[in-house]
């Protein structure tokens, strides 16, 4: 199993899950990556990926996983041969089995257009929603786990992300309505992701890095790293 890393900027940024699924099946088939497939009556090619991100937020850290018998090291340049910079990858890493990153990944850091004053840890913050025709105000302070300074002083916020997600479009917006900027959604950047391992978290990279020896169960820890 092949997970590559790579980053989705500029017209990428811009596409909805389904595309990236759909673009990712052409990108393997250009590059002649022979993907294994599943077993059954409709079989589907063995391509896992890292929680969907939102439309028009740039991101430096997606994950796909690739079951194919190919080395790990080939993929990665055969990939980067047939995709542009909006979608090249990165990293690559080689492990057993899938490691199911849809499922263990539980935070993401986002830079956004602020200044890094513009959020205090630990003070409430709502967002506002439409769900189902209504509008939902919700508290969502239990699901920013730091809050940080870029080298440059934007800020930078670490969300929940996964089966328990903080959507970085609505904290944005909050910000937006609070804070004197220019900033649009499209310069807010994903750069990191992390698993949840002995209450704290991991890089995503260090995990698969280590072989998946380091992961734990998903959900929310309870203590920042």
């Amino acid at each position: 199993m092949t997970v590559l890393k790579y980053v989705r900027v500029a017209e990428a940024a811009l596409l909805s899950h389904i595309d990236v699924l759909r673009q990712m099946g052409r990108i393997l088939r250009r590059a002649g990556i022979p993907v294994k497939f599943s077993q059954g009556f409709n079989p589907h090619s063995l391509v896992f990926f890292s929680p969907p991100s939102v439309l028009g937020v740039s991101s430096l850290a997606e994950y796909v996983a690739i079951d194919t018998d190919m080395p790990a090291e080939e993929v990665f340049a055969r990939y980067n041969a047939s995709v542009g910079d909006n979608m090249r990858a990165t990293e690559h890493f080689e492990t057993d089995k899938n490691p199911n990153l849809a499922g263990r990944i539980v935070a993401a850091d986002y830079v956004f257009p602020f200044a890094a004053d513009a959020v205090t840890e630990g003070a409430p913050f709502t967002v506002e929603y439409e769900k189902k025709g209504e509008t939902v105000r919700e508290d969502v302070a239990g699901k920013i786990y730091g809050v940080s300074s870029a080298s440059d002083g934007r800020l930078v916020m670490r969300l929940a992300a996964g089966n328990v997600t903080l959507r970085p479009d609505r904290v944005f917006r909050t910000l937006k309505e609070s804070v004197q900027s220019c900033g649009a959604l499209t310069d807010t950047v994903k750069t990191a992701q992390y698993a949840a391992c002995e209450g704290g978290f991991v890089d995503v990279d260090d995990l698969l890095r280590k072989g998946d020896r380091a992961g734990g169960p998903a959900g929310a820890p309870s203590m920042t790293k």
